[in-house]
C-alpha cells in the first residue's frame, strides 16, 4: 500500500484475526474459529477444533498453511486460498513448487464433497490455471531447474551471525575472499540476509552451488571461520 504523495511502498497482507473478524460482520450467525500457531498451540487444542469443525460445530475455519498439512475435511462445500502469491513471489527457486503444492493440497484435502469448490485467490490465475494437473508442473519445472538448481547442482548457505553487525559482515567478507580462489564452485550471491537480523543478531549470509559436493565441501572447509554455519540444500533461503 502507498499513501498520497509517499515514497515508500510496502506490501499488507490480511492475518487469520483480521480475517476472522471480517467474516463475522459478513455472517454474523456463523460460527467462526481460528486454526493458527495461536488457537492450535498443543495437540489437545488441535484435535478439539479438528473434531469441531467435522461434527460441524464450526461452520468456517480460518487458518494458515497449517490446514494444508495432515488433515482432512469431510462435507467442506468451499475451501479459499487468500494470498498464494505472496508464496510465489517468495526469493527462493522453490516458490513456484510451493505455491503450486499448496493449492493442490487444499484443494485435494477440501475439496472432497460432490458439490464442493475452491476459490483461489491470485494475480496469476494463467499460472495456476495450468498447472492443476501435477505431473505436468514436475516435468516443466524439472526443464527449468536443469544446470541452475537442485536436483541438478548442489546448494549451500553460509550464514554469519553476530550481535555487532560490523563482525557479522566481516567475518561473511573474509569467508568470500577466500572462496574465490576455488574453481568448481559458483558464488550465487552474498550480502545481508533476508531477515537481517533475528534474537538481536545481524545475520549475513553467502550463497553457493556447484554440480560437485565434493568441491562445495572441500572450499568450504577450507574457507570457512568461527562464525560461519553452514547449511547444505537450505530448505529456506533466509
Amino acid at each position: 500500500m502507498c499513501a498520497t504523495g509517499a515514497q515508500e511502498l510496502s506490501a499488507r497482507r490480511l492475518g487469520t484475526s483480521e480475517v476472522a473478524e471480517n467474516l463475522k460482520a459478513l455472517f454474523p450467525d456463523a460460527r467462526i474459529e481460528k486454526f493458527d500457531k495461536d488457537s492450535a498451540s498443543t495437540h489437545k487444542k488441535l484435535s478439539r477444533l479438528l473434531q469441531d469443525f467435522s461434527e460441524k460445530k464450526i461452520d468456517i475455519l480460518v487458518g494458515t498453511q497449517m490446514l494444508s498439512k495432515g488433515h482432512d475435511y469431510p462435507d467442506v462445500a468451499l475451501s479459499v486460498i487468500l494470498d498464494i502469491d505472496y508464496i510465489l513471489a517468495q526469493a527462493d527457486f522453490r516458490a513456484r513448487e510451493r505455491a503450486v503444492a499448496l493449492m493442490l493440497q487444499i484443494a485435494g484435502r477440501a475439496g472432497r464433497k460432490d458439490d464442493g469448490k475452491v476459490i483461489v485467490q491470485t494475480k496469476n490465475e494463467e499460472f495456476f490455471g495450468r498447472y492443476l494437473d501435477y505431473e505436468l508442473f514436475v516435468k516443466e519445472e524439472l526443464e527449468l531447474r536443469k544446470g541452475f538448481y537442485p536436483p541438478f547442482v548442489r546448494l549451500a548457505q553460509l550464514l554469519f551471525a553476530h550481535k555487532d553487525r560490523q563482525r557479522a559482515q566481516s567475518a561473511m567478507e573474509e569467508v568470500l575472499r577466500r572462496l574465490q580462489a576455488f574453481d568448481g564452485i559458483e558464488i550465487v550471491g552474498a550480502g545481508p540476509s533476508a531477515i537481517e537480523r533475528i534474537a538481536g543478531k545481524f545475520r549475513f549470509h553467502i550463497l553457493l552451488k556447484s554440480p560437485s559436493a565434493r568441491k562445495l565441501l572441500q572450499a568450504i572447509h577450507a574457507s570457512k571461520n568461527e562464525l560461519c554455519e553452514v547449511d547444505m540444500d537450505p530448505v529456506n533461503l533466509v
